[in-house]
């Protein structure tokens, strides 16, 4: 199968940057649409990725409106520069009946290989149905294999380790970089949300409902359940030694931080308050550790951000919160800095929770999208940005400094 090519429109879209000790000028910005002549199209923005070759991949999904409404998956690749490479929409559909597929997340292999997860909502005659989808774009931009996984929109996250591809939600499933199946998990009672692996190939999943630990054959080590009141979307970290940390939103906005032994006993939790009271949806609990394993724990909602560092043994070394709203996304450098994306506002905090810059884009943008990749001193930051009255495709490369 042929990806599909498609022009590429780029503006010069103004951020304005204000920093305490550095102005970071973004190298370029772009929007990209798959819109061609009259058609009018939305692209709603999942993840950002940088891959062994520097270029840098964007996923989401493509909607043609109007009368004969379409919404395909779409990986879009750019060089270095933003020079478009090549864009691949496939419908699962094929034209058959109608297929609304959405990307959530993606993996890059070394040889450039994208693989992406989604969900569907599938109507075909007077039936509907709902799925989740697995597919395989080469470093050319051509679709190598693409497959339905899932009869629930339950593919929210994708792991790549040891040369496999691990998928969970009502089950857990392992599949070779072929599409092959090797495992596949059922824990329907306990639906995940994010997946880690560590290097001998241990499953670690979290929930609402549980978090739970597999053997690389798929047999339940063990298993934690969840208190009530979390929600169903979930962050997962684990340590080297086998220790795990999650993060959920609690039913009054709060989120809940806690760990978990190598043997599956509960260590320590903590509850942070949202930084501002608000009546909108929190923005989704993240956590992520550094090199050295602390742990950094972003919080927030329309009205405010918080950020949490703690070691790995919770104790807090700092935390600090502002108005900025929504928070989608983060990464970590090397240096223990911390690079925050949501809402269109953009921030960057040293190692010890300092505030150093922050870009403010003037072009709105979808509060649900955000995410961001860095390779060595690039940082791509993407969102899903107002353009011409219509959503599409953002993307913005800065130097860090």
């Amino acid at each position: 199968m042929k990806s599909t090519l498609s022009r590429l429109t780029i503006t010069l879209s103004i951020l304005v940057l204000a920093a305490c000790k550095a102005a970071l000028d973004p190298e370029w910005t772009l929007f990209y649409t798959q819109a061609m002549g009259s058609e009018t199209r939305v692209e709603w923005l999942s993840s950002v990725a940088v891959d062994s070759y520097g270029n840098v991949l964007v996923a989401g999904d493509t909607i043609r409106t109007g009368a004969n409404r379409q919404q395909n998956a779409l990986l879009v690749k750019h060089d270095t520069n933003g020079s478009l490479e090549w864009a691949a929409e496939y419908d699962f559909a094929q034209g058959q009946y109608r297929s609304d597929d959405n990307v959530t997340d993606m993996v890059v292999d070394l040889d450039g290989n994208t693989y992406l997860v989604g969900v569907q909502y599938i109507v075909e005659g007077e039936a509907q149905r709902y799925g989740s989808f697995l597919m395989k774009v080469d470093r050319w931009g051509d679709i190598e294999w693409a497959k339905s996984i899932s009869a629930f929109e339950d593919a929210r996250d994708i792991e790549l380790k040891n040369g496999l591809l691990y998928v969970t939600g009502h089950t857990t499933q392992v599949y070779g970089l072929d599409g092959s199946l090797r495992l596949k998990i059922a824990h329907s009672e306990a639906k995940a949300w994010d997946i880690e692996v560590d290097d001998l190939g241990s499953i670690y999943v979290a929930g609402y409902a549980a978090v739970s630990k597999f053997n690389s054959q798929g047999g339940l080590v063990w298993r934690v359940d969840q208190p009530e009141g979390l929600s169903h979307q979930a962050s997962l970290v684990v340590a080297a030694d086998g220790r795990v940390v999650t993060a959920h939103n609690q039913s009054d906005q709060s989120t809940r931080v806690a760990a978990i032994s190598s043997q599956g006993q509960p260590l320590w939790s903590k509850v942070y308050q949202p930084a501002r009271q608000s009546n909108g949806l929190p923005g989704p609990a993240l956590i992520k550790k550094d090199v050295r394993g602390d742990l950094v724990l972003l919080s927030s909602n329309v009205a405010g951000r918080r950020m949490v560092k703690l070691s790995d043994t919770g104790r807090e070394l700092w935390q600090t919160s502002n108005s900025n709203g929504i928070v989608q996304d983060f990464t970590i450098g090397d240096d223990g800095a911390v690079y925050v994306v949501g809402g269109g506002t953009n921030e960057k905090f040293d190692r010890n929770g300092n505030f150093v810059a922050e870009a403010t884009m003037n072009h709105g943008v979808e509060s649900t999208t955000g995410s961001i990749a860095k390779s060595g001193d690039d940082i791509y930051i993407g969102y899903s940005a107002l353009r011409n009255g219509t959503y599409n495709f953002f993307l913005a490369k800065y130097i860090d400094q």
